[in-house]
């Protein structure tokens, strides 16, 4: 992803810039009276849409297309008077687990989850709709009214014409709006974003194929690209205005401290749980992700480094109360999600030996050597001195520690490039994130159980990222 964002980039160029001045609130006024602000008329916006989200991260092959996707659809009523954004939406999941439908509430300040007839106020909704919130101009054009300390800053050639930047502070820093002078559509939304793996991302949000409904005017599509990457692509299908009393609530409750927003719930970085699986190996638990530690001769072995340095740092402090005293730390990555990996540039500034598939290092080595510029981690402050990063490759399998454990490649067609660990003298299998159920028979649980065969082990428990301490006699394969 950030190679090809990096040749995305090369070939595009810099955008040709100059400074420039003027009345921002003139600019934003007749921005609005393009889309049709004034002739709402006590009516509110609606959409139906669908959204087609690109999820690299837990992917397969994440430093490479194709990509899963998901598909949502949503229905979304929006008051141009308010800029309260009401949405609707049911979404097919990746995997085939189904869908799942929500409504939520949400504004320039607050955004809340609304269950039955209800409002409860989520900054973890807050954090997700400020990503996604973008992707409705009418909704970008009224934060920016709204917010007053607008200013114009530039000219800048973007998509091969002219374009008036403004720019403003905003919850994640500051933002730029590109203007069309010719027509005063907004053309695009720029900003720079925290990132729990890469640091900071490069987020511009485009409008294009414009589409006239009535009174409203709309983008045909709008899509959020990601350091050069389409990361969520919205396709308008119905558009009208329609009177507010045909469109349920739209009422804000008032807001006393703005929501800041935060990052997803399984990122949370909660101290972990311990759960003894023996003497010398460990479960490290908490509501996001569970990980494990063993002491084999005088080496931790960590499997996994899930949700960010945080975490990596609670986990550091109880392999410190577990085995006391100094000792060496390799850390298994068993698959490249980007959540599992958070962590690993934390144990790479602490010396850690990196052990993964061979097919796992050129990603990783994209992710240790990402600069980051917006909030240095420990790698960041310590890069001048920390070591480069030791790479140890897995084949089929590796035995670890003169054979107390062995990590070795599933190398299933759904696995490919994934490892699983196992400690011999526990009888203990680490399935990384491939056993995530035992209600019903998946592929993953199917090759999993065909590596368990191909090895000639016989676990007598086992446990895995979302899966607790289990007894292995539970899992069924084929």
């Amino acid at each position: 992803m950030i190679l090809t964002a990096l040749l995305l980039s090369t070939i595009a160029g810099a955008p040709r810039c100059v400074p420039a001045t003027g009345d921002a609130a003139a600019v934003l006024a007749r921005a609005a009276h393009a889309i049709g602000f004034d002739r709402a008329n006590g009516r509110v916006l609606r959409v139906e849409a669908t959204d087609i989200t690109n999820h690299a991260y837990e992917s397969d092959r994440p430093y490479e297309p194709p990509y899963i996707l998901q598909a949502t659809r949503i229905t979304e009523w929006f008051d141009a008077s308010t800029g309260a954004d009401r949405i609707r939406q049911s979404e097919t999941m990746v995997g085939g687990y189904g869908g799942g439908a929500a409504t939520t509430l949400g504004g320039r300040l607050a955004s809340y989850a609304v269950v039955d007839t209800g409002l409860v106020p989520s900054v973890q909704v807050h954090g997700t709709l400020a990503a996604t919130r973008p992707l409705d101009v009418w909704a970008v054009l009224s934060d920016w009214i709204a917010s007053r300390d607008a200013r114009v800053v530039e000219r800048c050639d973007f998509r091969e014409y002219p374009r008036i930047v403004l720019s403003r502070p905003g919850a994640r820093g500051v933002e730029r709006l590109l203007i069309d002078p010719k027509t005063y559509y907004p053309v695009a939304l720029e900003r720079t974003e925290p990132h729990y793996l890469w640091g900071q991302v490069d987020v511009r949000y485009v409008y294009a194929t414009w589409l006239r409904a009535a009174d409203a005017h709309v983008p045909g599509t709008a899509t959020r690209v990601v350091d050069g990457m389409d990361d969520v692509t919205r396709s308008f299908g119905r558009v009208d205005l329609v009177p507010r009393d045909s469109a349920p609530s739209l009422t804000l409750p008032a807001v006393a401290t703005p929501m800041t927003p935060t990052v997803a719930a399984f990122l949370a970085p909660a101290t972990p749980d311990t759960i003894r699986v023996s003497a010398t190996t460990f479960l490290l638990r908490n509501r996001g992700y569970a990980e494990a530690v063993t002491l084999a001769r005088d080496t931790v072995f960590v499997f996994d480094a899930t949700q960010g340095e945080a975490r990596a740092r609670a986990d550091s402090a109880w392999i410190a109360k577990l085995f006391p005293g100094r000792h060496p730390i390799a850390l298994v990555v068993t698959d490249l999600a980007w959540p599992h990996i958070a962590g690993v540039r934390f144990w790479v500034a602490r010396g850690a030996t990196i052990i993964s598939h061979r097919s796992s290092r050129a990603f990783l080595d994209s992710v240790v050597s990402r600069t980051w510029t917006r909030a240095p981690d420990a790698l960041e402050r310590e890069r001048a001195h920390a070591p480069r990063m030791r790479f140890r490759a897995v084949n089929d399998s590796l035995p670890l520690a003169g054979g107390a454990l062995t990590a070795f490649a599933i190398d299933g067609t759904a696995s490919e490039g994934a490892l699983a660990v196992y400690v011999r003298g526990d009888q203990f299998l680490w399935a990384s994130d491939y056993i995530q159920t035992l209600d019903a028979p998946t592929q993953y649980v199917d090759e999993v159980t065909a590596a368990v065969r191909r090895m000639g082990y016989s676990p007598m428990r086992v446990a895995a990222e979302h899966l607790p301490l289990t007894e292995w006699r539970f899992v069924r394969g084929p």
